[in-house]
């Protein structure tokens, strides 16, 4: 394995070299520097647009916070919950009617995420129009962990706009922004009216009638048209300006158009060429129904990832604002573990682990990329659960033991808001892990195409392949922090009676049934009913973790859906609130003095 890595370190060292002695260097990066740029530029896109939206949002309710019934509306918590719950629900229940009210039958597992999201939004606009929310800003942006979240982002997104020098038209990305649809899913229905033929002449003489409404070939996903009557479409009112053969569609039939099939689309590229030609007497109603897509298709996701970004904002504002204490529990406690030696090696090992997986060849005839992303995204989810285990031994186990927990308690925070600001701190000190390797990690994703075909010595691969595997990376590092929440929460839980080793060890076994668990019920289904009995009552007390792994589905090159993440994020809920229930329950009666 050593040798290989220096075999591989070597010729790329000498590549580089000969490279830049033989002055083509500008040249070759000219060759692969667009496939490289252009998907960082698209998600760099993304994350300014949630960052100026979310200031412009912010901006507003700083403006309303000067009206003294809504900046003065917070003063009082109670108040101020009950108004967020309301303004929540509202939303909440918007977004479900938009994104849960589909007839995909993996639809309703939208609904909590949704309605979670909701009340989150409803805090953060309650809270965002706070007198005290807009002279705080300045300590928002940059306490805690908010400051390397902010420089991860912002560097990630300095690297997307230098990278534009490099893209192809950059402004045709920001123009299809505009086109993304977000309030709809994008389908216009146009009727026309086509007067009948003249029943003087044949019906190959029939006149080709204008029609006045307006399309985007290449914006159009899927086209559906539908005739009560014979029709024919031209792109001209005549057989001598036909510069193609006339598209038919017989009464009661479809014609069914989608770019993904490559089919040749029925209408011109002009609109204002299409004619229709009426070959019965009675007038005929055409209907188009049209779905559209931006005319770069994967801005969508782009601009889904400025939404997450939103989001995040949002959810940083609420947290603080309405919750001040057990946020600065948990602020105290990620500035701690963050300073902490074994975080910073942690840290670097992730940094040192996806560089080094991105070139060394794994020799697996084609894989390269899979495993690469395998690796990877394994070796931040151990770093993470590593940390979140030590940290839930140092800053829970060592303060209950250390009588530290008594001084904090003996102030007006309660044991509820003790557990929940040292879980919030840990879990922050976690996020900023992912983030910072995360972006490297997709960095190196981006390129890791081109660096396998160049090795090769194969043709530079699009943009698009790099932008798909960024994108099939991203759910599956929520899916792992998702698996990081849950040992975290179980590692806390069992701190408040067990010291670190004790710890480190349970989390061990729980990740390890927690994982074999669902496969070992599977397999024993319909055999022997003890040994499912078993696997059954395990799978109970035992969190699932098995959800969370799609090991299964990497190694197979199948994306994993995003909708999954919200099914996986039902479980995380429901076993967080079983957790804390145990957690209240193992540390209400425990003695600290």
């Amino acid at each position: 394995m050593l040798a290989n890595f220096t075999a591989a370190s070597s010729g790329f060292l000498f590549d580089a070299a000969s490279t830049m002695g033989s002055g083509l260097v500008v040249g070759q990066i000219g060759d692969w520097m667009p496939s490289w740029a252009t998907p960082i530029y698209a998600i760099s896109l993304g994350l300014l647009l949630g960052a100026v939206v979310a200031a412009a949002f912010y901006a507003v309710l700083a403006l309303l916070s000067f009206v003294p019934p809504l900046g003065k509306l917070a003063d009082n918590s109670t108040r101020g919950t009950v108004a967020s719950l309301i303004v929540g629900v509202v939303v909440g229940a918007m977004l479900c009617m938009r994104f849960a009210s589909s007839s995909d039958e993996y639809a309703q597992t939208l609904y909590l995420p949704l309605l979670l999201a909701g009340i989150v939004i409803g805090y953060a606009v309650i809270y965002g129009m706070w007198h005290r929310t807009r002279s705080e800003w300045a300590d928002i942006l940059s306490e805690g962990v908010v400051p390397y979240v902010l420089s991860t982002l912002g560097a990630f997104t300095l690297i997307g706009v230098l990278g534009a020098y490099y893209v192809n038209d950059p402004m045709q990305f920001i123009e299809s922004i505009p086109q993304v649809n977000l309030i709809s899913d994008g389908t216009v229905v146009h009727e026309v009216t086509v007067p009948g033929a003249n029943p003087s002449v044949a019906p190959d003489e029939a006149t080709f009638h204008a029609q006045q409404f307006d399309y985007d070939l290449r914006a159009m996903s899927e086209l559906i048209i539908e005739s009560d009557k014979t029709v024919m479409l031209g792109d001209g009112a005549s057989i001598a300006e036909f510069s193609r053969k006339p598209a038919r569609i017989d009464a009661g039939e479809q014609m069914v158009y989608r770019y993904e099939d490559r089919d040749v689309p029925p209408l011109p590229s002009d609109p204002a060429k299409l004619h229709i030609q009426n070959r019965e007497l009675d007038a005929a109603t055409v209907k188009f129904t049209i779905t559209t897509v931006p005319r770069i298709p994967e801005i969508s996701q782009a601009v889904a990832i400025g939404g997450i970004v939103f989001f995040l904002i949002s959810a940083l504002v609420a947290f603080r604002q309405a919750a001040p204490r057990v946020w600065a529990l948990a602020l105290s406690t990620a500035k701690n573990e963050m300073a902490q030696t074994l975080y910073l090696i942690l840290l670097a090992l992730g940094i040192f682990g996806v560089v080094f997986f991105s070139i060394y060849p794994f020799n697996t005839l084609g894989d390269d990329i899979r495993m690469f992303k395998d690796s990877s995204v394994t070796l931040i989810m151990v770093l993470a659960m590593i940390q979140a285990v030590w940290s839930a031994g140092t800053s829970v186990s060592d303060e209950i033991e250390g009588r530290t927990a008594l001084t904090v308690l003996s102030k007006p925070v309660s044991r509820r808001s003790f557990l929940l600001g040292k879980y919030a701190g840990i879990m922050m000190s976690i996020a900023v892990m992912f983030v910072i390797i995360g972006a490297i990690f997709l960095l190196l994703m981006a390129y890791k195409p081109i660096y396998d075909a160049r090795e090769t010595a194969r043709a530079t691969p699009g943009w698009q392949i790099g932008f798909e595997e960024i994108m099939s990376t991203v759910p599956v590092l929520g899916l792992y922090f998702m698996q990081a929440m849950s040992i975290a929460a179980v590692a806390v839980a069992l701190a408040t009676r067990l010291p670190l080793l004790s710890n480190l060890i349970s989390c061990l076994v729980i990740y390890v049934i927690g994982n074999l668990t669902q496969p070992l019920v599977a397999s024993a289904r319909g055999e022997n009913p003890l040994v499912g009995f078993v696997g059954n009552l395990i799978a109970i007390v035992v969190p699932n973790l098995n959800i969370f792994n799609v090991q299964t589905a990497m190694d197979s090159g199948n994306q994993v859906p995003w909708i999954y993440l919200a099914a996986s994020f039902n479980y995380l809920v429901v076993f967080a609130v079983a957790i804390w229930m145990v957690a209240m329950l193992l540390f209400e009666d425990r003695d600290l003095a």
